[in-house]
């Protein structure tokens, strides 16, 4: 493929959206909401959840989310307030989790239509959120007066938590996997691909980041002399796209490496169309091929010990001593407020809740692979034992039973050094400078 046919492609695909987005019904000019929120973000919790508690109650209060811990989130915070404001206090609450990327159309649904339900939004995928659902309005933003994360990297839009998927792999058959381009031709690595979750998209989008691409450069020095030339051979395919591709993007040098790890990892990988079957067939003790994964980390929580399936048998790549690469890759949740939200106090309230209060965050903080975007509240989870054999005291001694289950921890995962996680993190901003030639070359390899 040519760069010229890679500028023609790219140029339909603006064409087309600008067609589509012409006549695109925009909500009302209706700064209600808006009002509120800016309100809310100079009020204490207690008052705010004070006005909240009177705007809901007996009501019915309705959520869409990208997570199934959403249902757990609302309901403490009512039996908070019950507790400490009013024992008389209740109200309705309604979350549903749409598939196939299906919440960008059943928010904007709800905004652009005749009838508001929808109050706001649990929701993943930052350079969607920007390009479908914050440029045209139809969600805001609301950062508590109590939160205490870093406003440029979660802040906006707020994040409520960052999330790992990370490399893993069965240990039943004798090879060990240390160095990241294995995951492309060593072994047939589950993963769930893009189609089934777009935020698979941005990671690959991320790796041509220059920090990202030191390292997959870095991985690709450490391989033998035949791989190497493998990986070089692809680069210089004309079929594969990678030259032209790093001629229309002007690309630094390194990332021509970047490329040829997606180029063939898009070729090698096995599609499933969720993360929980990856880590059910990663867990078969009876397992002697060649296995590996590529999933979100708290997967592993849902493990049962048994004859046919155990944590045992999993390691994490990037755990195991002189592991080259990155381990994976880091996606955020993010909390927003629908422009049209029937109950923007509520929906303030909720979002105060589930990132300055450890029981606001407990559905997610309590398993591994979650990390708040409050150190605050972060600082009250660790699960850097979880896979230590317990004591008769309850408590976890230094015996380590399923290292798989040992997290550890955000600044572990983030760090760069050569000793550390090293995940590829999700950047909106960075995302949608490489989006559509990334788009349209992926396209053409699938």
């Amino acid at each position: 493929m040519k760069s010229k046919s890679l500028k023609f492609v790219a140029t339909v695909a603006v064409l087309a959206s600008s067609l589509v987005g012409c006549g695109e019904k925009k909500p009302v000019a209706d700064t209600r909401v808006k009002d509120i929120i800016a309100e809310a973000e100079k009020m204490d919790k207690e008052a705010l959840y004070k006005k909240a508690m009177e705007e809901i109650n007996g009501k019915k209060f309705v959520v869409v989310a990208n997570s199934s811990r959403m249902k757990d989130a609302a309901p403490a915070w009512g039996k908070y307030c019950k507790e400490n404001y009013d024992a008389n206090f209740s109200f309705e609450f309604e979350t549903t989790q749409p598939k196939n990327n299906q919440i960008f159309a059943q928010i904007k649904g709800d905004v652009t239509g005749a009838n508001h339900n929808i109050s706001m939004t649990l929701i993943q995928d930052v350079a969607q959120i920007k390009e479908k659902a914050i440029k045209p309005g139809y969600l805001l933003n609301y950062i508590p007066k109590e939160w205490k994360g870093d406003k440029a990297k979660d802040g906006e839009p707020l994040a409520l938590q960052s999330l790992s998927k990370v490399f893993c792999y069965n240990t039943g058959s004798p090879a060990e996997y240390k160095n990241v381009w294995d995951y492309t031709t060593e072994v047939k690595t589950q993963f769930m691909a893009p189609n089934s979750e777009p935020v698979g998209q941005n990671f690959l989008y991320m790796l041509t980041k220059p920090t990202y691409a030191a390292m997959v450069k870095e991985a690709y020095d450490a391989l033998p002399a035949e791989r190497k030339a493998a990986i070089d051979k692809d680069i210089e395919d004309k079929n594969s796209g990678i030259k032209g591709l790093m001629e229309e993007c002007s690309f630094p040098e390194d990332t021509k490496y970047s490329l040829a790890w997606i180029y063939k990892f898009i070729k090698n990988y096995t599609k499933v169309v969720d993360d929980g079957p990856i880590s059910q067939n990663l867990s078969a003790t009876d397992n002697t091929d060649p296995l590996a994964g590529l999933l979100v980390y708290s997967k592993f929580r849902s493990i049962k010990e048994t004859e046919k399936t155990s944590n045992k048998v999993i390691k994490v790549a990037a755990y195991q001593e002189g592991y080259k690469g990155f381990g994976g890759y880091m996606y955020k949740h993010y909390l927003q407020v629908l422009s049209t939200s029937p109950y923007p106090w509520t929906s303030c309230a909720l979002i105060n809740w589930m990132v300055t209060e450890k029981n606001g965050f407990q559905p997610w903080g309590k398993d591994a692979g979650g990390y708040s975007s409050n150190p605050e509240v972060q600082n009250l989870f660790d699960h850097s034992k979880d896979g230590n054999k317990v004591g008769e005291d309850g408590k976890p001694t230094e015996e380590v039973e399923f290292p798989v289950k040992n997290d550890k921890g955000y600044d572990w995962w983030t760090g760069t050094g050569a000793s550390q996680g090293r995940l590829v993190v999700e950047d909106g901003n960075y995302c949608d400078t490489v989006a559509k030639p990334m788009s349209n070359w992926m396209q053409y390899l699938s």
